[in-house]
C-alpha cells in the first residue's frame, strides 16, 4: 500500500498494525508523528517539515513538499558552481518523486566534486612493519620486545582514505540502499562507488561532525554539505525476519535556512558580510549564549540580526517567534531584527515596534509556490530590504 501526504498535514485514518507502527517509529521517529484514534487498529499520521519517503513492511509513505520541485532543487543547488544544474541535465521533472530527485542531485554533486580525482591528504598510521618506516614506537616495543622482528611504527601516509572521501562514499552507499531507486540513478551511484576505490567504508556515526573547509578542499564543500543532509535523512532498520524499513527524507527547515544564507550572502557581498549561526553571549557575565541564524555586518560591525523559519506556527503562540529575535537584537545593541519565513498558519504582522525601546522586528515572507524567476526577484527584493534596514549599532558591544 502507498500513502501520499503533503508536508505539515494530517492523513485520514489508516490501518497500521503494531509491527508497522514500531518500524515507522524506528525509521522516521520525529519526522512523521503517529496519533491514535478511537479505533485501536487505525492511526493518523502527521507530517512536519521533512519530505521524502518511508517504507515499512506493507506500507510506503511519500511526503511531498508544498513548493514546486523546480524550486526545491533551486534550494538544493545553492552554493553549487556552474550552470549545469537544470532539470534536463540533472534528470528531474515537475512530477519527479522527491527521493528520486534528491538522490540524482546528490550523486551529480558528488560526481562534479570528484571528477578531477579524489582529494588526498596525510593520515597518521600506526602499525607493525617488517622494516622501519617513520618513527619507531619505542615505548610499545619495550612492552613487547618479542615483536622486534615486526617493530611498531608511526608514519604519515598521503592517501585518498581521508574523512571527506569517506563521507561522500558513505552518502553514495546509503543512497543505493533505497529499494525503489530508478535504474539510471542506481547505475550512476554504482559508477561513483568504483571511483572511491581505496577509501574505507565507515559507519556514518563514526564520521567527524565537521570537516574544516580550506583552500585545498573548498571544491568539495557543496557536496559535503549535501552528503551530510542526505545522511541525516536516511535511516535503515533491519527488522525481525527478512524485513527492512527505510527512510529517505530531507529537512525543509534546514534546507530553507541554508538556501537563504547562501543567496543573501551572494547578493550582499562585499558591502555587507554574513555570519551563519554565530554564537554570542546574552549576558555580561557571558554565562548565557545564543545563536541567531544570520548576523549581518558592515565593516565588521553588526548591523542586523536575523532568524529563518520555514514554517511559522503563529496561531495561539502570541508572537513567540519574535521573542528570540528581540533578545538577539537587544544583546547586540541593534535597532532592528529580521524574521524570514516561507509559510505560516496565520501570517504575522509585517513589522512590530517594541514598546519603550523602539526595536523594529520585521517579518518577511518568501513564498516558494511561485515560478523560479519570480522567486529570484523576491530574493533581490529581500537583499535590498536588508541594505535599507541595516542600521548602525547604538553603542559599542563586546562580541
Amino acid at each position: 500500500m502507498e500513502l501520499r501526504l503533503v508536508e505539515h498535514s494530517d492523513s485520514a485514518p489508516v490501518r497500521l498494525d503494531r509491527a508497522a507502527r514500531e518500524a515507522l517509529l524506528a525509521t522516521a521517529g520525529g519526522k512523521i508523528a503517529i496519533q491514535a484514534t478511537a479505533d485501536p487498529e487505525r492511526v493518523t499520521l502527521r507530517t512536519g517539515a521533512w519530505v521524502g519517503a518511508v517504507t515499512v513492511p506493507g506500507l510506503t509513505i511519500r511526503v511531498q513538499p508544498r513548493a514546486p520541485m523546480e524550486n526545491l532543487f533551486t534550494m538544493f543547488s545553492a552554493g553549487l558552481a556552474g550552470d549545469d544544474w537544470s532539470s534536463a541535465s540533472v534528470g528531474w521533472a515537475a512530477d519527479t518523486e522527491v527521493v528520486d530527485g534528491v538522490a540524482a542531485f546528490l550523486l551529480r554533486s558528488i560526481d562534479a566534486a570528484t571528477r578531477r580525482g579524489l582529494l588526498h591528504g596525510y593520515v597518521t598510521i600506526e602499525e607493525d612493519l617488517s622494516v622501519l618506516r617513520g618513527r619507531l614506537l619505542v615505548e610499545q616495543l619495550a612492552t613487547r620486545p618479542w615483536s622486534a622482528a615486526s617493530p611498531p611504527c608511526r608514519y604519515d601516509e598521503f592517501t585518498a582514505d581521508i574523512a571527506a572521501n569517506q563521507l561522500l562514499l558513505c552518502a553514495v552507499r546509503q543512497v543505493l540502499t533505497w529499494p525503489d531507486l530508478p535504474p539510471l540513478v542506481r547505475r550512476d551511484g554504482l559508477r561513483l562507488v568504483q571511483r572511491f576505490e581505496g577509501v574505507s567504508q565507515v559507519d556514518p556515526s563514526a564520521l567527524p561532525v565537521d570537516i574544516p573547509i580550506t583552500r585545498l578542499n573548498e571544491h568539495y564543500a557543496p557536496a559535503l554539505d549535501l552528503a551530510r543532509k542526505a545522511l541525516e535523512g536516511i535511516t535503515i532498520r533491519h527488522l525481525d525476519g527478512e524485513h527492512t524499513a527505510h527512510s529517505f527524507m530531507v529537512d525543509m527547515d534546514d534546507l530553507f535556512r541554508r538556501w537563504i544564507t547562501v543567496e543573501l550572502s551572494n547578493r550582499l557581498w562585499p558591502q555587507i558580510s554574513l555570519d551563519e549561526r554565530p554564537q554570542h553571549a546574552l549576558d555580561v557575565q557571558e554565562q548565557l549564549h545564543f545563536t541567531p541564524d544570520l548576523l549581518l555586518r558592515r565593516d565588521r560591525d553588526p548591523v542586523l540580526v536575523g532568524d529563518v523559519s520555514y514554517c511559522l506556527d503563529t496561531v495561539g503562540h502570541g508572537g513567540s517567534d519574535f521573542y528570540p529575535l528581540l533578545a538577539y537584537a537587544s544583546a547586540l545593541g541593534l535597532e532592528a531584527g529580521l524574521l524570514i519565513y516561507a509559510q505560516a498558519e496565520e501570517p504575522p504582522a509585517p513589522e512590530v515596534v517594541v514598546r519603550n525601546i523602539g526595536t523594529r522586528l520585521l517579518c518577511v515572507p518568501l513564498r516558494l509556490n511561485v515560478p523560479a524567476a519570480r522567486l529570484a526577484g523576491s530574493l533581490d527584493t529581500l537583499a535590498e530590504l536588508v541594505r535599507v534596514v541595516s542600521y548602525p549599532r547604538r553603542a559599542s558591544v563586546r562580541n
